[in-house]
């Protein structure tokens, strides 16, 4: 009888706790306000996510309701701004804009308390967030978690969007020591004297749990879900094997759009892979200062000036081996047989940068400076033994050394580099010394990524350290310059140059001597785009053709970047659309001239204009707001506008916004 009554207790407190679950989280509040045609930015969202919140200060596994107050007080106050699933899944596949200080936030686990207490703190700033819940949970005896019949009414809500972490949630493989795997990391191994689980059904049971977590929201809301939570987080395209990883992976891009498979790191960045986004965990003991300074040093960065207080900051992300200040260098020690790495947080979006940098590499191992890695098999790097240097280019499973350079015997002390990286080109100064007459080209597949240190010892159990000294690194933004000639462009100070504009016209006149100034300008590390302005749009075409079939072809081929194209007359944009389309097919940027009428014309156009630069022939507005439409449908970082000219200087400036 006694057993009777302490059940019939559990449940009565189970449906009070419902009560309060439909009156306090399910009540229609205003909703949270999302002007997307005021949004322009197109860098990159911070991902946070919290797991049960409580109402017990004492429960210390919890985020309490207070403490959650707290912290999202402080990030309105901040400026952040939050977006719902399909605001990120328009990002990357749509390139629509987000706000400024975007932040998509989770919780995880799909309990009731997340969003019983979460509710009103939501309403309280104005936030939505994403519920993340395992499909098997919808039902059973454990109350505590969102059931199917709640689902619909979270789903409705508009503070709310509802996401997977998968359909089976239990653990499998349990060993006597207390081992366990998550339900789609492993095959079976079977019980007893049964027989392991084989490929082939491991990939059917992946695949029907994929389908079955997005079925079992859908069925029961009514809305398909976009996102889905890996778990455990970082072992889909991390450690997973790549028998386990492949299954998973076709499973999860047929199911869903957007997928978080990593933890630890915050901030997502344009070129992230959607299916592979990251988020940060908060712990439950964080003040409000505390999370915003976690978020803060996990953010895009342009510029580090002292890098040994960016150790003690946490600025480095460490994955293998240790990183130390030692008097004014940093040091990295490798575990042995092991190659370490530390990867710089908030470099993830670099494209054109300044580097300085000396090194020492271990005896007998080497030291690596990454330029550009976004992940193993995705990286370019500069790899420095006692001998040589070696710039490495990785793209899937190949490695490639693009270039070399022997050290003379006589060399000692560190390797001191000046590096430039622009666009997809790589300038190379090694002790003070030009070591290539020309810069060294880059695929476009490892256009941007990570700033990053490595170093490896030869299987030495008590392996040395690889320092690094005197580190600078500084981003810069694209800079145009429009000139009659090559001979115009002060190339001499082009390190920080970008595309130079030549008129298209004297193709004709002399193509051999235009081959000649675009191998110039390619020497520099300066992209050419040749002008048609003034030409309408049908001109393209014979333009494209001549190119194809100069005597120089080869030259224009490899080196000609692209064409700049004038902002058409209306009768004249569905042409104009055709001249972009066509451009883009055969592998060539468009760059598209916009004087101040055609500003107009550009905003009225209903046409799905896509070029991938605009170069306005006026300066910014002093007023930014009249620009607000335009970086709502264009990349604002593309966006060049005309500067102040010296007179009776044959050349013309672009520069972004300031």
């Amino acid at each position: 009888m006694r057993k009777f009554f302490r059940y019939l207790l559990q449940y009565a407190i189970l449906a009070v706790f419902g009560y309060f679950v439909y009156q306090t989280a399910f009540k229609r509040d205003t909703p949270p306000v999302h002007d997307r045609a005021a949004w322009t930015q197109r860098d990159g969202f911070v991902a946070i996510s919290y797991g049960g919140i409580t109402i017990d200060e004492n429960v210390h596994s919890l985020v309490s309701k207070a403490r959650l107050r707290e912290h999202l007080a402080a990030l309105a106050k901040a400026g952040y701004k939050t977006v719902t699933t399909a605001d990120l899944v328009d990002f990357y596949d749509k390139n629509k804009p987000l706000p400024e200080k975007a932040l998509y936030l989770m919780f995880e686990g799909g309990r009731k308390d997340s969003v019983l207490f979460s509710q009103p703190v939501l309403t309280g700033v104005g936030f939505n967030a994403a519920l993340y819940l395992y499909g098997d949970q919808l039902t059973g005896w454990n109350r505590f978690f969102v059931r199917r019949s709640e689902l619909r009414k979270i789903a409705d809500n508009p503070f709310w969007d509802v996401g997977s972490m998968g359909y089976h949630s239990e653990l499998i493989n349990r060993t006597p020591s207390g081992g366990y795997a998550y339900y789609l990391t492993e095959r079976l191994t079977g019980s007893g004297a049964g027989p392991e689980e084989t490929p082939e059904a491991y990939d059917a049971r992946v695949a029907a749990d994929f389908t079955l977590a997005r079925q079992a929201i859908a069925d029961h809301s009514g809305i398909t879900p976009l996102g889905y939570l890996f778990m455990p987080a970082n072992t889909l395209g991390v450690s997973m094997p790549s028998a386990e990883a492949r299954p998973n992976e076709a499973a999860l891009a047929k199911n869903f759009q957007v997928a978080f498979t990593r933890v630890g790191e915050t901030y997502n960045p344009r070129d992230a892979n959607p299916r592979g986004l990251t988020r940060m965990q908060v712990a439950p003991d964080w003040t409000a200062d505390r999370l915003l300074l976690e978020i803060e040093s996990r953010q895009p960065r342009s510029r580090y000036m002292d890098f040994s207080q960016s150790v003690r900051q946490g600025l480095w992300q460490v994955t293998l081996g240790d990183l130390a200040v030692v008097g004014e260098s940093l040091t990295m020690t490798a575990p042995a047989g092991k190659d370490g790495f530390a990867r710089l947080r908030g470099s993830e979006g670099f494209e054109n940068f300044l580097c300085e940098v000396k090194t020492t590499p271990p005896d007998g191992g080497a030291s690596t400076i990454y330029l550009r890695y976004r992940d193993a098999g995705s990286f370019v790097r500069i790899r420095t033994t006692s001998e040589r240097v070696m710039v490495q280019e990785k793209n899937g499973s190949s490695l490639n050394t693009i270039f070399q350079y022997v050290l003379p015997l006589d060399h000692a002390g560190p390797v001191a580099f000046d590096l430039c990286v622009k666009g997809n080109r790589l300038l190379l100064t090694v002790d003070g010394k030009n070591v290539t007459p020309y810069p060294i080209p880059l695929t476009a597949d490892t256009s941007r990524g990570s700033f990053a240190l490595g170093a490896s010892d030869q299987d030495d159990p008590s392996p040395e350290a690889a320092a690094f000294t005197d580190l600078t690194l500084a981003t810069f933004p694209p800079r145009w310059i429009s000139a009659p000639t090559i001979g115009d462009v002060p190339l001499a100070d082009a390190r920080t140059l970008t595309a130079v504009v030549l008129p298209a016209d004297s193709l004709q006149a002399d193509p051999l001597r235009d081959a000649a100034a675009l191998i110039t300008a390619a020497i520099n590390g300066v992209g050419v785009h040749l002008d048609l302005a003034g030409q309408g749009p049908a001109a393209v075409q014979e333009t494209v053709r001549f190119v194809e079939n100069a005597p120089a072809s080869m030259v224009f081929a490899k080196l000609l970047r692209g064409f700049v194209l004038p902002m058409a007359e209306p009768d004249d944009l569905r042409q104009l659309k055709i001249a972009i389309d066509t451009l883009h097919a055969k592998g060539f940027s468009v760059a598209l001239r916009v004087d101040a009428a055609g500003q107009a014309r550009l905003l009225d156009a209903d046409l799905a204009l896509s070029p991938d630069w605009l170069l306005f022939d006026t300066p910014p507005p002093a007023d930014d707001s009249a620009l607000v439409a335009l970086e709502n449908r264009f990349d604002r970082t593309h966006m060049l506008f005309r500067a102040a000219s010296q007179a009776g200087s044959q050349t013309v400036s672009y520069d972004v916004k300031r």
